[in-house]
């Protein structure tokens, strides 16, 4: 008897899993509500619901065709359905995951176009930054490259000070050192033997004035030929010297015209005054 009920529930179990008439089942319980509340909960007799029930529900509509057609489309469409939703659902969910995506992407390409604009902010403010810093630098170097040249003018003006200080300790030596060479002997000999053959030159005929200016203002006298100036000075007898600061030319002897004309000097007669007045006093 156990195993008789077990195994009637057993079936019931398993045929209650088969979709068509578990869906069935609760399809007709669907439509036939009231007749099983009237049966299991009215006030009347048994024999009374029963006929209560027989009479006024006992259509097949409700009976038999809603439930079976309801469960034979729960069965057959169902599965359509649900893979309708599904579908739906997947589209949706595929759809929303492409609306994500392009909002991700869009969201990147903004984030790309704004790194792309601060990168070019960036360069452009580290070649403004080296820009400044090269016309700093720039700036710093004229300034110090006018300073050089300052100090270069400054030096040069102080050289050319200098050149001229030079140059006036040079010409004031040579004015007013005296003439403290020695001659030897044999020197002598040979200026000597140098001033007799400038004696008997043309040029010697003009020593005597030259040298006479020369040792009085240290100058040639006016008019005088350059040819007889370039002769004594290439016979080395004069010396230009030149003030570069009074814009001044003096002409000295030299130490051999020094020479030639002390003995041209001692070589001259003087006149006395006596003798002067004399031929003051002659009629003639």
């Amino acid at each position: 008897m156990k195993e008789l009920i077990t195994t009637f529930f057993h079936s019931s179990n398993e045929r209650l899993k088969n979709p068509l008439i578990f869906s069935f089942l609760i399809s007709w319980i669907a439509f036939n509500w009231k007749s099983i509340l009237t049966l299991f909960l009215s006030d009347k007799k048994i024999e009374g619901r029963i006929l209560y029930v027989t009479e006024n529900f006992n259509k097949t509509e409700s009976t038999i065709y809603y439930p079976l057609a309801f469960s034979l489309g729960y069965v057959l469409f169902l599965p359509y359905f649900t893979w309708l939703i599904e579908s739906l659902v997947r589209y949706a969910k595929e759809g929303r995951k492409e609306n994500l995506l392009d909002e991700q992407l869009s969201d990147l390409k903004s984030k790309q176009k704004i790194a792309k604009e601060e990168r070019k902010y960036e360069q452009e403010r580290a070649g403004n930054i080296e820009i400044s810093e090269l016309n700093t630098k720039i700036d710093d170097l004229t300034i110090a490259n006018e300073e050089k040249q300052k100090t270069i003018e400054s030096l040069r003006i102080d050289l050319t000070e200098l050149k001229k200080e030079k140059n006036k300790l040079e010409q004031y030596i040579s004015l007013e050192s005296p003439d403290n060479e020695e001659y030897s002997e044999e020197n002598k000999k040979s200026l000597d033997e140098e001033y007799e053959s400038f004696l008997k030159t043309e040029v010697s005929t003009y020593f005597e004035h030259i040298g006479t200016e020369i040792s009085q203002f240290k100058s040639i006298p006016k008019n005088t030929d350059p040819i007889i100036i370039e002769k004594l000075l290439y016979n080395g007898l004069i010396r230009k010297v030149e003030d570069i600061e009074s814009q001044r030319i003096y002409y000295l002897l030299t130490q051999k015209g020094k020479y030639f004309w002390k003995n041209y000097v001692l070589s001259k007669s003087i006149i006395s005054k006596h003798e002067l007045d004399y031929q003051d006093d002659l009629p003639f």
